[in-house]
């Protein structure tokens, strides 16, 4: 549309012109060549031309309309968005890539490695902080010998058939246990029972009589489920009888079940 609008304008623009000079050309054949007239070659000079009139027809010669001017191709103006098929501006980055690009002459860098003086390199990894363990206390064996540990599971074997817990073994227990047996073995007052503590005793006494000692005279101490820790004590005693001249030696033994 817009081609035709031009090619239009451009033949109105040439017609008008020629129209003009046809209507105003002199209607006679021949002119008076003596007669001097005038023609007007510019917008600004007129000059006198003593030529005769060369006689015209009066049919107008057709004009050759000149061709419409050819639109000229708009001018691209470059813009910040890339169209398709042209090359985007590459923008300098300041950071380096690793990442290689598929231009021609591009090339992928490897960010610089900054060198480490001599006896003045730090490591970056922070040194790893151990964890503090909480560490256990062993568990207490209640310091018991062999004949004082029988004892003590003998007992606690009998405490858990009746439906007890097991015992615990206390070392404390043990030591206050082996005081007092010495005390008993010394003295010969093997036998008691109170409500924490039972003793049994007699010449040369297994841990398995003393045992079965302590369950007939003190199975209300022995079997109370209440009481969760037990130390034993054991301690022997060097004595004499004597029958008339005779004499004989004898080791008396001492139990103790220390019970908390």
């Amino acid at each position: 549309m817009k081609r035709t609008l031009v090619a239009i304008g451009t033949v109105i623009l040439v017609i008008t012109p020629i129209s003009w000079i046809l209507l105003h050309e002199p209607q006679s054949d021949q002119a008076d060549a003596s007669i001097p007239y005038v023609t007007r070659d510019d917008d600004t000079y007129i000059t006198a031309s003593n030529e005769p009139v060369v006689h015209t027809s009066d049919t107008p010669s057709p004009s050759t309309p000149t061709p419409p001017a050819t639109p000229t191709k708009p001018t691209r103006t470059p813009s910040a968005t890339p169209t398709p098929g042209d090359d985007p501006t590459r923008t300098p980055s300041t950071h380096p890539t690793t990442v290689p690009t598929n231009g021609p002459g591009d090339q992928a860098s490897t960010p610089p490695v900054e060198p480490t003086r001599g006896g003045d390199s730090h490591s970056t990894t922070p040194t790893p902080v151990p964890s503090k363990t909480t560490t256990q206390p062993p568990a207490d064996d209640g310091s018991m010998t062999a004949d004082e540990q029988q004892l003590f599971s003998l007992i606690d074997d009998a405490r858990v058939q009746n439906g007890c817990a097991p015992l615990a073994r206390d070392s404390n227990l043990t030591g206050n246990a082996r005081n007092e047996a010495v005390d008993r073995a010394d003295t010969g007052d093997v036998s008691s029972t109170e409500q924490s503590k039972a003793s049994a005793g007699g010449e040369d006494m297994s841990a398995q009589a003393a045992f079965d000692r302590l369950k007939s005279r003190s199975s209300s101490t022995l079997l109370n489920c209440g009481l969760r820790e037990l130390g034993v004590g054991r301690d022997t005693a060097k004595y004499q009888t004597c029958f008339l001249l005779f004499c004989s030696n004898h080791t008396r033994v001492a139990w103790v079940a220390d019970f908390q």
